[in-house]
């Protein structure tokens, strides 16, 4: 009932206001105007009365605010202005006052306001009263209106307001409604612009230093006012020369002191941000040093540092000391790595113009005169141009390798890609193509399908053959033989280095493919060569498909074809007779029954001496042997071997010259038997450990700054050779040993993998380490892997590696490092485990030099710092980055697996795909299951399986990879059913090691021509990029033979992200508009006839049967910038597919079985094995196999070459000849770094709640 009566006396009211406001537009009326003005105190009478509901009454009333806003508008009367003004402030009331003040922004208030502001101001005598009511409402409106700032300035009232603040600055009451007008003016930049210029900043400094104690919120709006002021730097600018530095440093001193009880902290974070606004330029930070504002801000945040009411404040704090600390140099000679390695003369190559780069300081990622003409494949198979602008490249080996931005940069809008420079049209031919003539001479890797001949009974026999004479079907008879081939079997045969991969031929207008492979035998060498050609020698029965006798030509001068720098001799072998023949109602099953032993049998040592391996026989029967043989993916130590890895590690070949074996290497490790969660660190260590750093410099005199362990040095003395021979390990004699000379740590990192340059103590146990950069550059920096000893048990050491470059690291999501104790090894604990605490990653005061980011000034080195507390005294431990695993390793594996698979089962083979620029052989490995009959249909779906091609370790320090692919590898040789499956469904190429010379000598992401190798493999250069040229080459060897993979998978490590995750090529999700122009979605294509979503198949398969994948994080992308790494260029070039990059984390997991774990090498080899096992259920999927072997219909010949789709030079629109794209990293990387777009990377670096990282 009131409510109505209340509504019906204002709509009364609001009515007659109509009727007389009508009337006196037409004929101005003294009592007119009185009756207004009567009608208006009435109202604002009821609203005093009934203030809720006369409000709720009126705004909802759209034409009663016109009618008040209209009177405003319409008469110049004071009195009845003011009485409608403060109607309007009564509406807004004082709490709450959101919905309704956006009611009146929505009638057009401000406008109206404004007006009425220039208006008065405008008049001769303008009334204050009025004016003072105009910023009262408009104080309350600004926070609702989104132009407020542009109305003001269209409607010049910024004048208006400046005028009455200047006439008032000592005036309290007016400025509680002035001060916050100019605020919300100030929010605009082009208004703070005009502010600054018209002098506003003085007389706020002069209004907020005549603030009391009491008149908070005075100087509260004049504090916020100049911090949106100063986000200018001409603002900033103006500030620091008015000395307003010093003024706010004592302000905060002031308030420090009185605000005890911490009850204005608006107050103080305001002034801590106009700090933080004026030191973003050098001028502020420089006043801000001279005022000892350091000292000050850091004194005051130590008192309020377990204060957690003030966190706000010490971020704020903590942010401009780390702006306002001196930037300095890394205390290095050169930034440069002082591991160098000469570059091979090319034909295709400007290599002058290289080593003069490589003689300073680098700007970039690749040696300059990289030009068009010089090095590189105009097509699929041929060499062509490469330019692209060097500080892209260098951008993309550095801050989008792996890592989001860090907290501070997150908030910065996203830098737009320059446009990609059009090509030259006058950009010279390449120098030589790669013809399908030349990539012919890739067969001699392709055993698979020359070994097993089908020859008629009419043809004649090969002297190499060995005829096992069998009827078949009758009238049909047929021999099975081994073709005779000159392969190499030895890893690094110095004699044999012209025939390796790297010669070039002399005539660069003429490519010669035989310059560039191993060279081929005749199939008519005498018995005796051809048998030593041969890695082993196998009888069967074509019949029953029982092998009768397996003979390993190659076990018997095992260590010496790994060791030897000399050819093998002709080796003289006894005559064997005739094979035994078997009842042809024999109905043995292959391998489930022993072989009699044959008549010539003579014991144990003559099969020793021929190390002949009788298959299935005694053998496989004994129970340690099958044991040992199907322990397959369980043991992960039956592989590692310390003497044969001794013998090996004297073949591999470094720049860097080795002291000895590291022990984790040499001995092997187990992994650690318990889960290791990931580490959630305390809030506040990131903060604790920056003020330390800040500690550090301000007390820089109780430093010990003592240099404990330089490579520069140790690299400066001469040395006679940088050969590995006889290289050892003495660890177990040195544990429990004092250091004679030093109570510091000792370190060490010249050991294959290692990588550590520099470490000076700073205090009694904290450490400062450098770390080394790839050779031949000047940046690269995340890999670690070095030795530490002379330690006390008990004492928290902290290290602090000072020369990280990644914007962010999963140092700051739970990653713990490695650690590995030889003490505990010796007891039986032969573990990498996970430790370390106050583990954080943060940008320091190191200042990176612009060679080192391609001309980028201003970028800071990153500190990853944990402490590491030993349990053993004087203990000697490695600790690394990730999980080490070197090249020698590799090799000792491949040579434990070839001591150990089943011959009776696999079909094996290892050939010498090249050698590196250091002079390391690059093995391939063939593995399939051997023919399941002997008979023509069985050789002949040996042949038309679908080839699988796996690759790893093209970025050095992603070792993770080189596990997976272990796992994989492991699992292909093991008698799993599954594994077995894998065998019998596909041919797998695999190239296990791409960058065996990165590896070896502690590299992050390049090879030792400073080049990121999976950007190279557009247009790879043979002589420089070896490894990539011709795994391509074998690639092109399989299109050409119409024998292209059904999937294509590079092993890497990522850097950013958890998880286990693919990339593929999706063309619907490509960079190019219907992206259709290459053979895997080529209409002409066959496999064209699966849909664009094939390549999401494999990944759906691993998410929901191996635990570590995420299948959320794959992505199917084809980027610009990736246009010249494998996954693309396989794609795109070769025609296959799946062809993807498989990324596994560095860190660990955060989803499923694994999630919150790190992740280990278990998991790692786990998904090597759960790959295999997808695989087998893609390869079962009727339509993948289907569409797999229409590609393999073509007879295995070579086609013509004018008609190859892949040797069409414009099978990239819009990257011409040369454009070796654009040099985004993939790490995390492809690092797809990443590792480290691609760009992925803010999907991959959740905050995870961790609201301590910021920066």
């Amino acid at each position: 009932m009131e409510k109505s009566s209340l509504s019906a006396r204002l709509g009364n009211h609001f009515m007659l206001m109509e009727k007389l406001n009508g009337r006196f537009s037409k004929k101005q009326c003294p009592d007119d105007l009185n009756q207004l003005r009567y009608l208006c105190s009435k109202i604002h009478h009821l609203l005093d009365a009934q203030d809720t509901l006369n409000r709720e009454i009126i705004l909802k009333h759209a034409s009663y605010l016109d009618q008040l806003l209209g009177l405003i508008e319409t008469y110049t009367d004071p009195p009845l202005t003011q009485t409608v003004l403060h109607i309007l402030i009564d509406l807004i009331g004082k709490n709450q006052s959101g919905k309704r003040v956006s009611r009146l922004v929505s009638h057009g208030a401000s406008n109206i306001l404004f007006q009425l502001l220039t208006r008065e101001w405008k008049e001769t005598s303008p009334n204050e009263n009025t004016l003072l009511l105009c910023h009262q409402v408009l104080a309350k409106m600004g926070m609702k209106d989104k132009k407020f700032g542009l109305k003001a300035r269209l409607n010049q009232s910024l004048g208006v307001t400046m005028g009455m603040l200047k006439n008032n600055c000592s005036n309290f009451r007016v400025l509680q409604s002035i001060i916050p007008v100019i605020k919300h003016y100030s929010a605009n930049s082009v208004n703070a612009s005009y502010l600054g210029k018209q002098n506003v900043i003085p007389y706020l400094f002069k209004v907020a230093s005549s603030c009391s104690r009491k008149q908070t919120t005075v100087l509260k709006h004049a504090l916020n006012t100049l911090v949106n002021l100063t986000k200018s730097k001409s603002n900033s600018a103006r500030t620091i020369g008015q000395e307003g530095v010093k003024v706010l440093v004592s302000w905060h001193l002031e308030w420090h002191q009185y605000d005890s009880r911490h009850r204005h902290i608006p107050l103080r974070k305001a002034i801590l941000n106009i700090l933080k606004n004026v030191t973003n330029l050098k001028s502020g930070r420089k006043a801000f040093v001279e005022t000892d504002g350091i000292t000050v801000l850091y004194d005051s945040c130590l008192e309020l540092e377990d204060n957690k009411e003030m966190e706000s404040v010490v971020l704020i704090a903590s942010q401009i000391l780390r702006k306002c600390c001196p930037k300095n140099k890394l205390p290095l000679s050169s930034i440069s790595s002082p591991v160098t390695c000469d570059l091979p003369a090319s034909d295709y190559y400007n290599l002058d113009a290289c080593q003069s780069l490589l003689s300073c300081n680098r700007a970039c990622d690749k040696p300059a005169g990289y030009s068009s003409s010089e090095c590189g494949v105009s097509s699929v198979v041929g060499c062509g141009s490469q330019t692209t602008p060097d500080a892209d490249s260098d951008r993309s080996s550095l801050d989008d390798d792996d890592d989001i931005d860090s907290d501070e940069d997150r908030s910065k809008p996203e830098k737009q890609e320059p446009a990609e420079d059009e090509a030259d049209e006058t950009d010279p031919e390449p120098l030589y193509r790669r013809s399908p003539d030349d990539v012919q001479g890739y067969h001699m890797f392709f055993p698979e399908l020359m070994d097993f001949q089908i020859v008629d009974e009419s043809s004649s026999t090969p002297e190499s053959a060995i005829v096992i004479p069998t009827a078949l079907s009758e009238g049909v008879s047929v021999d099975i033989h081994l073709q005779s081939r000159n392969r190499q079997s030895h890893w690094s045969d110095s004699s044999s280095s012209s025939q390796a991969s790297t010669t070039v031929a002399a005539n660069s207008e003429e490519f010669d493919s035989e310059s560039y492979l191993p060279s081929v035998g005749s199939a008519g060498s005498e018995l005796s060569d051809s048998y030593l050609s041969l890695a082993s020698t196998t009888a069967v029965n074509l019949k029953t498909g029982t092998t009768v006798l397996h003979i390993d030509w190659s076990m018997a001068r095992k260590l010496h074809s790994w060791t030897s720098t000399s050819s093998p001799g002709v080796v003289k072998f006894p005559k064997l007779g005739k094979a035994l023949k078997r009842s042809p109602n024999t109905k043995e099953k292959r391998g489930k029954k022993s072989l009699p032993e044959p008549s010539w049998y003579m014991g144990p040592d003559f099969l020793e001496a021929l190390s002949i391996t009788q298959v299935p026989g005694p053998f496989l029967n004994n129970p340690e042997s099958a044991e040992r043989l199907g322990q397959g993916v369980d043991s992960p130590t039956r592989l590692h071997d310390p003497e044969v890895y001794a013998v090996l590690a004297q073949e591999t070949r470094s720049v860097l010259p080795f002291n000895k074996l590291a022990y984790p290497d040499l001995h092997g490790c187990l992994p650690f038997p318990a889960k290791e969660p990931l580490y959630h660190r305390k809030v506040g260590i990131q903060r604790k450990k920056i003020f330390e750093d800040i500690d550090r410099m301000i007390h820089a005199s109780s430093l010990l700054d003592k240099v404990v362990y330089d490579l520069d040095e140790l690299l400066n003395v001469p040395s006679e050779s940088t050969a590995n021979s006889y290289l050892s390990n003495d660890d177990e004699d040195r544990i429990g040993k004092p250091a004679n000379d030093s109570s510091s740590l000792c370190f060490n990192s010249q050991f294959e993998c290692g990588n550590l340059r520099k470490v000076i103590q700073v205090r009694e146990s904290e450490y400062d380490l450098i770390l080394n950069p790839d050779p031949n550059t000047n940046h690269h920096h995340q890999w670690f892997y070095f030795e530490v000893s002379n330690m006390v048990a008990g004492v928290p050491y902290r290290f602090n590696i000072i020369n990280c470059e990644k914007l962010n690291s999963q140092f700051n999501f739970g990653m713990k490092p490695l650690v590995y104790s030889v003490t505990e090894a010796v007891a039986g604990r032969p573990h990498w485990v996970r430790k370390g605490s106050e583990i954080c990653y943060y940008r320091n005061h190191f200042v990176r030099s612009s060679s080192a980011t391609g001309g980028l000034k201003g970028k800071a080195y990153y500190t990853a710092t944990f402490t590491i507390t030993f349990e053993h005294d004087y203990d000697v431990c490695y600790l690394a980055y990730h999980y080490p695993y070197t090249y020698t390793s590799l090799k000792t594996h491949i040579a434990r697996w070839e001591s150990m698979y089943d011959k009776n089962q696999i079909y094996y083979h290892r050939e010498t795909l090249c050698e590196t620029i250091g002079g390391n052989p690059v093995p391939v490995l063939t593995i399939t299951s051997l023919p399941h009959s002997w008979d023509r249909e069985g050789i002949e779906e040996f042949r038309q399986r679908p080839f699988v091609f796996l690759s790893s370790r093209v970025h050095p320090g992603e070792s993770n990879s080189s596990w997976v692919m272990k796992g994989t590898i492991d699992y292909l040789f093991s008698d799993k059913p599954q594994a077995k499956a894998a065998r019998d469904l596909f041919i797998f190429k695999i190239v296990p090691m791409l960058n065996p010379d990165g590896v070896i000598n502690g590299c992050h992401r390049c090879s030792l021509t400073a080049e990121d190798l999976n950007r190279r493999w557009l247009f790879p250069c043979p002589k420089l990029h070896p490894t990539i040229f011709h795994t391509k080459g074998l690639l092109l060897y399989m299109a050409l033979i119409n024998r292209v993979p059904l999937v294509f998978c590079d092993y890497h490590g990522h850097s950013r992200r958890k998880n286990v995750f693919l990339y593929g090529c999706n063309p619907l999700e490509s960079w190019i508009p219907d992206d259709q122009n290459n053979p895997a979605s080529s209409s002409a294509s066959p496999s064209a006839r699966s849909d664009s979503t094939s390549c999401k198949t494999l990944p759906r398969i691993l998410h929901s049967i191996a635990p570590a994948f995420s299948l959320p994080n794959s992505s199917y992308l084809v980027e610009k910038g990736k246009e010249s790494t494998a996954r693309v260029v396989v794609w795109r070039q070769i025609g296959v597919v799946r062809s993807y990059t498989m990324e596994s984390s560095y860190c660990g997991c955060d989803q499923g079985q694994y999630k919150d774990l790190h992740i280990s090498t278990n998991m790692l080899e786990e998904m090597g094995r759960k790959f295999c096992d997808g695989l087998v259920r893609l390869g079962r999927s009727r339509s993948v196999m289907e569409s797999a072997f229409s590609e393999q219909q073509t007879p295995l010949a070579i086609p013509d070459t004018g008609s190859s789709t892949y040797d069409n030079p414009s099978v990239y629109p819009g990257v011409q000849d040369g454009a070796d794209g654009l040099s985004e990293s993939e790490e995390d990387s492809e690092d797809e770094d990443s590792e480290d777009s691609e760009q992925d990377e803010e999907e991959g670096m959740p905050d995870e709640g961790d609201d301590d990282v910021i920066f």
